[in-house]
């Protein structure tokens, strides 16, 4: 049953799932966790929030599946319901808990010396601070670009609005991280 629901479409799956057919759903959850999943590590830099903020928006999802309109990417959709997540409340109560040093923390096994794993461990909490330093606008942005990999018009069409204005935003957003990096940088001693 479940492989002749992979062959399926979104929309032929979405319209299962509208009827509450859990397996229907599962499927969709098969094909954009990864894709999910990557979007909530780029919005929150952090992983453990990345994972806790995707299980949040698929059960979020699957209550809300019925509000999903006809002919919406269902992709779209959740990203959506991520971004909102984050902004209600999500981030607060998770991202607050998040330590600066978590981040120098690797296992031995992941870098052929100390030196390479303190320096890596370094790197990734200078870039986690800079994009918590942005704005939540600034980082949806950047995640669509790099994270998603959305293409310009991709992004207009998720946004509603014109190339040229995400051009505007992306040039922005990541001349606001490379200051934030900029900053941090300045700040060592």
């Amino acid at each position: 049953m479940i492989q002749n629901l992979a062959n399926l479409s979104d929309k032929e799956l979405v319209g299962r799932a509208q009827r509450r057919d859990a397996p229907a759903f599962g499927v969709l959850v098969e094909r954009y966790e990864l894709q999910l999943l990557r979007l909530c590590s780029a919005l929150t830099s952090d992983p453990e929030a990345a994972q806790e903020l995707a299980q949040t928006t698929w059960a979020k999802a699957f209550e809300a599946i019925g509000h999903l309109r006809e002919g919406e990417r269902f992709f779209g959709w959740l990203r959506q319901i991520a971004v909102n997540q984050l902004r209600d409340g999500f981030k607060r109560r998770r991202l607050a808990q998040v330590q600066f040093d978590e981040a120098l923390h690797d296992s031995p096994d992941e870098s052929p010396t100390p030196e390479g794993s303190v320096l890596r461990g370094e790197q990734q909490a200078e870039i986690s601070r800079a994009l918590r330093a942005l704005s939540e606008h600034d980082r949806h942005m950047l995640a669509l670009r790099f994270a998603q990999e959305l293409s310009y018009r991709e992004i207009a069409q998720e946004l509603g609005t014109t190339e040229g204005t995400v051009a505007t935003w992306l040039y922005r957003a990541k001349e606001r991280l490379r200051k934030a990096l900029d900053e941090g940088k300045g700040g060592q001693v």
